[in-house]
């Protein structure tokens, strides 16, 4: 709720506590709601939100947050559509090689297990609900073959991924590069190391 997640109280409580920067989530998912579509009327509020923080001495660092790369993983930042077209693949964590041939190893630590494992029920967009996904710990996601092959993907641009990113950066750092309260940009919160 855009009129209570960050509001004048909590402004106001900011700068009583001596606070004079933060670090700001301008989703990917929610500036590019359709491949290749940016939703400005989403980066007007932001903006609007960084202009009251700075109206009140707080600067802002844009940052293009995601926890666990996209919805679909029980996460959030990428948008789902570019998700999907990365996860219809069969992903993997190496390769079909080294997954086959490490997979005991893999099992004993909990790593790239497939996300389908954990039999998590479906919302109407084919997620996993957000009431499963948060009966384990974040973290254990980012461990996932989907999470891994997913990341893999991003950092080499498969399927023009990266390519991808980089235009929604181009997009919302323009659209930020004369605001006097913009100190810089986070090009990616967290990203996980992938394979």
């Amino acid at each position: 709720d855009s009129q209570n997640s960050l509001n004048d109280e909590d402004i106001a409580s900011l700068k009583q506590w001596g606070m004079n920067f933060v670090r700001l989530g301008v989703m990917w998912e929610a500036v590019e709601r359709s491949e290749g579509v940016y939703d400005d009327a989403y980066l007007d509020k932001v903006e609007q939100m960084i202009n009251k923080l700075g109206e009140a001495g707080i600067y802002t660092l844009v940052d293009a947050h995601q926890d666990v790369f996209a919805r679909s993983m029980c996460g959030e930042g990428v948008p789902d559509f570019y998700a999907d077209q990365i996860l219809k693949e069969d992903g993997h964590c190496f390769n079909g090689f080294v997954d086959k041939l490490m997979a005991p190893v893999f099992n004993k630590f909990g790593v790239c297990t497939d996300l389908e494992s954990f039999g998590f029920r479906k919302d109407e967009n084919g997620n996993p609900l957000i009431e499963d996904c948060q009966t384990r710990d974040f973290y254990t996601y980012y461990m996932t073959k989907q999470s891994i092959s997913a990341f893999g993907a991003l950092f080499t641009n498969k399927d023009g991924l990266q390519d991808k990113f980089v235009s929604y950066w181009d997009h919302v750092s323009a659209r930020f590069a004369g605001n006097p309260y913009v100190v810089g940009y986070d090009p990616l919160n967290e990203p996980f190391p992938a394979n």
